[in-house]
């Protein structure tokens, strides 16, 4: 701190008491248990996000109607035990039960809105403890100078008492806008992250389902990775060598 005010005038176990239980408590009437818990859980995505190797799917499909358009999709039930997904052995349990594809699409659907919005909570917990927590930190700075009011008689206690209630707003106006905000957007950003991955999932069950031949499958599913773009742009510079070498010709 600048002036000499040491960084410690910042310290203030009730001040943090006060924001942080407050905007927790609110939460938990908005949320729930399970919900806020889950919330706190996912702060663990921005280390190690979860994310869907639609790159090892793409092969694992493309292998499975292979086998099943050669011995048909009962012999995908010994694959079952060798996928870690459950969403994914969801869809392949319904392949091997052959399930009608409109229920399939279906029954495939609800479950992945049911893992979509799951995985958007945290985003939204966070989003709202961002949202309560300043004004939380103003309700601990108004009770802070109700106290310094009642003290009025000892005038040099007046200056520490204010400084000490406005610490509650810098409380809850930094955890807001430095850590609750970023990370709420943050926590929703790798959520719909993976609804568009599981999307993809959903395209490969349903060809796979329509019994298409492994090599559509990988096209198809391809064009739905980041990489493709890239991809494409380097086989359209490949068909245009051998047009501009025939022209030279």
């Amino acid at each position: 701190m600048t002036d000499h005010v040491p960084l410690s005038s910042l310290l203030n176990l009730t001040a943090f008491i006060i924001v942080m239980c407050g905007s927790t408590a609110a939460c938990l009437i908005q949320f729930g248990f399970r919900t806020l818990l889950s919330g706190f859980k996912a702060v663990m995505w921005m280390a190690k996000p979860p994310r869907i190797d639609l790159a090892e799917f793409i092969d694992r499909v493309a292998d499975w109607s292979s086998k099943a358009r050669g011995f048909g999709t009962l012999v995908l039930e010994q694959e079952i035990p060798n996928v870690e997904d459950p969403f994914q052995r969801q869809g392949l349990q319904m392949i091997v039960d052959n399930t009608a594809p409109e229920e399939f699409a279906s029954m495939l659907g609800i479950a992945a809105e049911n893992l979509d919005r799951e995985q958007a909570h945290p985003g939204h917990v966070w989003e709202a403890l961002g949202g309560y927590s300043p004004t939380i930190g103003v309700l601990g700075a108004v009770l802070g100078l109700i106290h310094v009011m009642m003290r009025l008689n000892h005038p040099s206690e007046l200056g520490a008492g204010i400084a000490t209630a406005f610490i509650a707003t810098v409380y809850g106006v930094g955890f807001a806008n430095l850590v609750a905000l970023p990370l709420g957007a943050r926590l929703k950003s790798i959520a719909k992250e993976l609804e568009r991955e599981r999307m993809v999932v959903i395209q490969g069950f349903l060809l796979l389902g329509e019994g298409k031949p492994g090599i559509v499958i990988r096209q198809t599913l391809k064009s739905f990775l980041h990489e493709e773009p890239k991809a494409k742009a380097e086989v359209e510079e490949q068909e245009d060598v051998p047009e501009t070498a025939s022209q030279a010709a």
